[in-house]
């Protein structure tokens, strides 16, 4: 791998004003060599557009109008990406200094993803430092103890991305979370870098604020429709959560009834059954919730 691998940057923004210059000046003064800077905007009515022409002869593209949302945004600006790197970067989120060459030493023994550390802020005030872990597409599927991802800390591939069909336009909220399973199911190498990379800002119109239910309902779409996927793998798992979803559900409304405890007891035994070693744990947490009341 090169020394310095292009990296490309797509940040897609909609009247962020207020935080935009930092997130661009932020990945303009990286200081590095190879480096393409794309900015897709929606079509911005308060100073955004101002602000982006006072640094556009650093970028390599960028254009002002209407589009169909973010990840409709993101895919636009990543048909102008030629880097060998890539990631978006939201307009209300800025990069730390020098962590473009920590990403790109991250890649260097041949790892198909780079995850480093990202803080996570409100004001002046960090919220917490996280360190991305045990990412794989059945950890984050299921959401394993110890798994967690902020997007503007995980780097991909393009060329990889690519292949797992870009970003799906129709989610609003949690099209990342689908980019990722998608991708580590097919290409599971990542580097875990211990350095903070990126600011991940929290504020009153951010989605990660105000979209939690919409984000839980775009994920039970995305794991359907992965039922469909071409990949085996995403169809396995998929089809296991929906049968492990309908599992709790069940035992959630025997442990719910009106029921003594003998009656629940051997109503989890009789239609649980141990006949599936996968049941085992399930069953055995809810007599064990029986039994203490």
């Amino acid at each position: 791998m090169k020394a310095f691998p292009k990296i490309s940057i797509v940040t897609p923004t909609f009247n962020q004003g207020e935080f935009i210059e930092e997130t661009i000046v932020s990945v303009l003064e990286q200081g590095y060599p190879e480096l393409e800077y794309i900015i897709i905007d929606g079509g911005s009515t308060d100073n955004t557009i101002e602000i982006i022409k006072k640094y556009e002869k650093h970028l390599k593209y960028w254009v002002s109008e209407k589009d169909k949302g973010q990840a409709h945004a993101i895919n636009k600006g990543l048909s102008h990406c030629t880097g060998e790197i890539f990631n978006w970067l939201n307009s209300d989120d800025y990069l730390e200094k020098n962590a473009l060459k920590r990403i790109a030493s991250g890649f260097s023994d041949g790892a198909d993803m780079v995850a480093g550390r990202v803080r996570e802020f409100r004001g002046n005030d960090t919220i917490r430092i996280t360190t991305h872990q045990n990412l794989s597409a059945k950890g984050l599927l299921y959401w394993l103890p110890g798994v967690a991802f902020v997007q503007p800390g995980v780097w991909m591939r393009r060329s990889l991305v690519e292949q797992c069909g870009r970003l799906t336009e129709e989610y609003q909220c949690s099209f990342d979370w689908e980019l990722y399973i998608k991708y580590l199911s097919r290409f599971p190498r990542v580097s875990y870098l211990d350095d903070v990379l990126v600011h991940f800002r929290y504020h009153d119109g951010s989605k990660t604020v105000n979209l939690q239910e919409q984000f839980q309902q775009e994920r039970l779409k995305i794991i359907e429709s992965f039922l469909n996927s071409t990949d085996m793998n995403l169809q396995k798992m998929a089809s296991r959560y929906q049968e492990d979803r309908r599992l709790h559900e069940r035992m959630r409304q025997v442990l719910n009834s009106d029921n003594s405890r003998m009656e629940k007891s051997l109503k989890v035994l009789r239609e649980f059954g141990f006949g599936n070693f996968r049941n085992l744990r399930v069953i055995g947490g809810a007599l064990r919730q029986i039994i203490s009341g």
